[in-house]
């Protein structure tokens, strides 16, 4: 009787009490953050870059055969030349591109290149030529960052019978991604290629494969982590002894 009673009042005590919820806690959130950031700075640098290496096919075709590059890979752009300054226009922006009178797959050939909108600070890339085999160096505008990459061109014929089109980037190297409103409260996010990363133009807002160290500054602390890209819109991102999967929802 004496026990029943005991876990009576231990009942009633508990039903005077408000339990909080757990708040949620995951220790590799920053990294997710860092990851996120670091992204969208390297897939936006890609796909500029993809578009440079897509316009020297247009740049390097006979003048006969530039349409068929032009409706390939540029059929919502307008492209017009002077001289060694071209321009791709398209409804939202404005690629400049100002070659050095020689096709960019040419050994020692360096190209420089802007877009107007968001800026107008130049990026370079220059070819590396070993035989039939091609590489390039880009150097990204205000120092932010160098990375090496080779590109390939493939296609597909789909059961309807159309021909896709693409570019493909296999990018190493390392960068920073300083700008006037960082998101989640970092000052900048560095990031350097431990696998390369691997950038297809038809997804352009994620790598496909590869890893990255990134590290971060917020609030004078410094911060690390590692992410990998993984198949089936996967990313694995560990800080410290902890490590999560997140899904990519684009």
């Amino acid at each position: 009787m004496r026990r029943i009673l005991t876990l009576l009042a231990a009942a009633v005590a508990l039903t005077g009490c408000k339990i909080e919820e757990a708040e949620y806690f995951d220790p590799t959130a920053d990294g997710y953050r860092m990851l996120l950031t670091a992204n969208r700075c390297l897939t936006e640098e890609a796909a500029t870059a993809s578009r440079v290496m897509l316009f020297n096919l247009y740049y390097s075709a006979p003048d006969e055969e530039r349409e068929t590059f032009h409706d390939r890979y540029f059929y919502t752009s307008r492209i017009v030349g002077s001289g060694n300054e071209w321009r791709i226009i398209d409804r939202d922006g404005e690629l400049v591109i100002r070659t050095d009178g020689q096709p960019l797959s040419t050994d020692g050939a360096v190209w420089q290149y802007a877009s107007l909108r968001p800026t107008a600070a130049e990026a370079t890339i220059t070819c590396r030529r070993n035989g039939d085999e091609a590489a390039y160096d880009l150097r990204l505008p205000d120092d932010g960052g160098q990375f090496s990459f080779t590109a390939a061109y493939p296609d597909r014929t789909e059961e309807d019978g159309a021909t896709r089109y693409w570019c493909e980037l296999s990018l190493t190297g390392s960068g920073v991604c300083i700008e006037e409103s960082m998101p989640y409260g970092f000052e900048k996010v560095a990031c350097e290629t431990t696998e390369p990363l691997k950038y297809v133009s038809t997804r352009p807002k994620r790598f496909e494969a590869g890893a990255l160290k990134l590290t971060a500054e917020t609030d004078g602390d410094e911060l690390e982590a590692t992410a990998e890209y993984l198949p089936g819109n996967r990313i694995a991102v560990a800080c410290g002894p902890y490590s999560n999967e997140y899904y990519w929802y684009w």
